[in-house]
């Protein structure tokens, strides 16, 4: 029994290890991607340990942009690294086996090293990449104080929150009606009389 749940747990970790080729069919935002394994099958990746700013977003279609003219239609190798909860594919995506996508948009300023969420060992050199395209004034680093994609989302949200949502409000009719005073026939207002 023990042998068996092992085989099963290997078995289910061995696609968050797998490393495949595939062709960039589409460059939704600096860091999301829709890659065609050879299968035919398409998947939606994101970049793992960076975060680009949302398309939205200062410098965000630049990002968009410096990705697309790099990948898009191309063959990359993609190294998953996990899943996420809602099915994307997590992975480090390199072009021709050389350098990856994520150093290309760090480098570029096109994108930060996300922290607490970049953990791997080639993290450490893309937050020095990052930090050199800081110095020079590269890409988002040409503004004093660019705010991070993670920061803008909460700030976002937030914001949204606060607008109390409007209530519908009841129309009234406002045509004026006629009141009418009904009268009581006269046999019971006699009788009304008669019993006071």
């Amino acid at each position: 029994m023990r042998a068996w749940v092992l085989f099963c747990l290997l078995v289910l970790q061995a696609p968050l290890a797998l490393a495949w080729q595939g062709v960039v069919t589409q460059v939704i935002d600096g860091d999301s991607l829709k890659i065609r394994h050879e299968s035919g099958r398409i998947y939606d990746v994101r970049l793992y340990g960076v975060d680009s700013p949302e398309l939205a977003q200062k410098n965000g279609p630049q990002a968009r942009d410096a990705a697309k003219k790099l990948v898009e239609d191309r063959s990359v190798d993609v190294q998953v690294v996990n899943v996420d909860p809602n099915g994307t594919t997590v992975a480090v995506v390199a072009i021709n086996d050389q350098y990856s996508l994520q150093a290309f948009l760090v480098g570029s300023g096109m994108a930060w090293v996300y922290e607490g969420h970049c953990d791997l060992r080639i993290c450490a050199q893309w937050q020095s990449m990052e930090k050199q395209a800081r110095g020079a004034g590269r890409g988002l680093w040409a503004d004093s104080h660019p705010v991070p994609p993670w920061t803008w989302r909460q700030q976002r949200h937030a914001a949204q929150k606060a607008v109390p949502k409007k209530t519908p409000v009841k129309k009234r009719n406002t045509a004026r009606r006629k009141k009418t005073v009904k009268k009581a026939p006269a046999d019971i207002s006699a009788q009304l009389q008669a019993n006071e």
